[in-house]
């Protein structure tokens, strides 16, 4: 009799073990790959800023219309130019891409300001600029010379807009935080974090409360 319960219970603690190791270790292991797939994309642009195109778009004014024109003109030319760098597998692809459809983006931004009612002169630039060190969140992004597609309205004198065309971040506000909606599918901010639920308190009474029992342990209790 003794033999079969050392039996029973080896049997039992075999299954216990293997009931909570497989999802330990499954759980672990999505873990691990969600935190480096969120961080992945951060960290080639912060590892590589020379190997990125970035997209700039310069308001005539500070003005509260002009700085409203500038992201209709934004919105319009990122609806064009999602699909279009959809395909691309590199950087000289997505370079290539974009100084074949810069005509492009300079008569869609020209059709917006025209559409507003506005005068302002629209031109269209592709090459290396100038731009100071940006941070957001964890990316930061140092002072220096960057390629850089860059869409001037009237003066260009306002507030401006950038983001990351390559690698295919750029459907995000960076400077604002702000998802840009493109095709009806808005971007992920690179700051995002998921969000903790704080722990509610209760009373640390537990009258009342049903009890939890385990098949498990009662069988073996039985047997003793």
């Amino acid at each position: 009799m003794k033999v079969v319960r050392a039996i029973i219970i080896s049997l039992i603690v075999f299954m216990l073990i293997g009931a909570f190791w497989g999802p330990i270790r499954e759980g672990n292991a999505m873990e691990a790959y969600k935190i480096t797939e969120s961080s992945s994309n951060e960290e080639a642009i912060a590892s590589t800023p020379d190997q990125l195109i970035r997209f700039h778009v310069l308001a005539n004014s500070d003005s509260e219309q002009d700085q409203a024109l500038k992201r209709a003109v934004r919105d319009a030319i990122l609806k064009e130019v999602s699909p279009k760098l959809a395909v691309s597998q590199s950087l000289d692809e997505s370079r290539q891409i974009l100084k074949q459809i810069r005509p492009e983006m300079e008569d869609i931004a020209r059709a917006v300001v025209k559409a507003w009612g506005k005068d302002y002169s629209v031109h269209t630039e592709y090459g290396h600029f100038s731009f100071p060190t940006k941070s957001y969140g964890s990316l930061v992004l140092p002072a220096g010379d960057y390629e850089a597609v860059r869409v001037v309205i009237g003066e260009g004198q306002g507030s401006n807009w950038w983001c990351v065309l390559f690698p295919p971040l750029c459907f995000i506000d960076i400077e604002h935080s702000t998802a840009v909606q493109v095709d009806g599918k808005p971007g992920i901010p690179l700051n995002k974090e998921p969000k903790v639920q704080p722990i509610k308190q209760t009373s640390k009474s537990t009258a009342g409360l049903p009890k939890v029992r385990f098949y498990f342990w009662d069988l073996i209790t039985r047997l003793f």
